[in-house]
């Protein structure tokens, strides 16, 4: 019998707070036959509402207070948690309609670890509201609009015939700065918005070539899958020689796979050699781009 509409939201870096005027309160299994998902736009801190319905008509709402609930939310990603508070309504009044009868419960939810001072937004948030007096609740998800150009892609070249020389780290960037060899084949280890590092067999998260070199990414909230796809190339011979995956089992990092016959294409061509590639998050529907520039 629990509803829950968006209010809206506070956008730190911009100034803006933004708030909605008509509520549309949704119940799954009453009002929605699916479950409760809320597309918003990049905030750092938004508004929920929380009422309860009191009778079939759909009509009549019980007062609650919001010492009556628990609320958790978290990336839905990682399960870490995210600061919530929760109160009866007193940011906009407009929210509070007939209050003798209705005046929702509150939520302010942070998708960020410092609202003061915002870094990192979480891209997708799930939320639980239960009433403690009688056990009923209601379950939703947030996804949160982000802007992926101020976030910076994570990668590892190496050149298969020169494993000595590889990066045990990450670079970070929009953009990477590749220069082939003639004498090897070469890959790239590419991570959106988390670093790599390379570590011993008892630390890591993957490994690459499997069962060779060991890597750890990241922990950081947002740990979503990715669809990787090569979208743009300057030149066909890109096509013939190069190739985009997901580690195996591990789709969090891709790795373009680099033949070295590029390496001839590169040097008799005139003007600049790249490929972008573009990523997709399977949860939040993030989309981004990563451009590889070649060189010899």
């Amino acid at each position: 019998m629990l509803q829950a509409a968006y209010g809206g939201y506070i956008l730190v870096d911009e100034g803006t707070t933004d708030y909605v005027d008509i509520l549309n309160y949704y119940e799954p299994g009453f009002n929605l036959m699916s479950p409760l998902e809320m597309s918003i736009p990049k905030v750092d801190r938004l508004f929920i509402l929380i009422r309860k319905r009191s009778d079939e008509t759909g009509d009549n709402f019980e007062n609650l207070e919001y010492t009556d609930v628990s609320v958790t939310a978290v990336d839905a990603t990682n399960g870490e948690s995210l600061s919530v508070i929760t109160s009866n309504n007193n940011v906009y009044t407009p929210w509070n309609q007939n209050p003798s009868a209705n005046t929702p419960i509150l939520l302010q939810i942070d998708s960020q670890l410092d609202i003061v001072d915002p870094i990192l937004r979480v891209r997708v948030i799930d939320c639980k509201v239960k009433d403690l007096t009688d056990d009923n609740f209601i379950n939703f998800r947030v996804v949160v609009d982000d802007d992926p150009t101020s976030l910076y892609f994570n990668y590892i070249p190496v050149h298969r015939k020169i494993y000595s020389d590889r990066n045990t780290f990450t670079i970070a960037g929009r953009q990477a700065y590749i220069k082939m060899r003639s004498e090897s084949d070469a890959y790239i280890l590419v991570s959106p918005y988390a670093w790599l590092k390379e570590v011993t067999k008892d630390k890591f998260d993957f490994s690459y070539p499997p069962d060779t070199f060991y890597y750890q990414r990241e922990d950081t909230y947002n740990k979503e899958d990715f669809i990787f796809s090569l979208s743009e190339w300057s030149h066909s011979f890109i096509t013939e020689n190069v190739s985009v995956l997901n580690i195996p089992s591990y789709k969090k990092v891709a790795v373009i796979l680099i033949d070295n016959a590029i390496y001839e294409n590169i040097k008799k061509t005139r003007g600049g050699v790249s490929l972008t590639m573009s990523i997709t998050g399977e949860l939040s529907g993030i989309e981004d781009t990563f451009i590889i520039n070649f060189a010899t």
